[in-house]
C-alpha cells in the first residue's frame, strides 16, 4: 500500500504546477481555499487538479471530482507554506511553497527529503 500511495504522490504531485490564468490579488502568506492547476509530472497532469487549504489542513483534488492524500499545513520561519503529508501515512512526503505577488503559489515536492518537482497554484 505505502509503493502504491508513493507511486500516486510522485506521478501526481512531483512536477510543477502551472495553473491557467493567474490573479491579480495580493498574495496571502499561508494559502486559504480552494486553488487550482495542472503539473508537468510525466502523467501527473492527468489525475491532478490541485490543493484545498482549510484551518491547517490541506487536501488534494483529483480527476471526477476525487480528493485524498492530505497533510498540514504551517508557515515555517522563512515564510514558506509547509504541507506535512504524515498524516497520510505518507511521512516522506513534503510541499514547500512560497507566495507570489500575484496571489498564486510556487513550490516544492519532496520524496524523502529529496526535490522530485516543482509546482504553481493560484485560484
Amino acid at each position: 500500500m505505502r509503493e502504491f500511495a508513493a507511486g500516486i504522490a510522485a506521478a501526481a504531485l512531483s512536477a510543477g504546477i502551472i495553473l491557467v490564468g493567474a490573479g491579480t490579488a495580493a498574495a496571502e502568506p499561508v494559502p486559504d481555499g480552494t486553488y487550482q492547476g495542472t503539473t508537468d509530472a510525466p502523467g501527473g497532469g492527468l489525475i491532478w487538479k490541485g490543493k484545498t487549504f482549510r484551518n491547517g489542513t490541506v487536501t488534494n483534488n483529483f480527476v471526477f471530482g476525487l480528493s485524498g492524500l492530505s497533510g498540514n499545513y504551517y508557515e515555517d520561519a522563512a515564510g514558506r507554506t509547509v504541507i506535512d503529508y504524515g498524516p497520510s501515512g505518507l511521512g516522506f512526503l513534503t510541499d514547500t511553497m512560497v507566495a507570489n505577488g500575484d496571489g498564486s503559489y510556487t513550490g516544492t515536492t519532496y520524496l524523502n527529503g529529496n526535490q522530485v518537482g516543482g509546482f504553481r497554484l493560484a485560484r
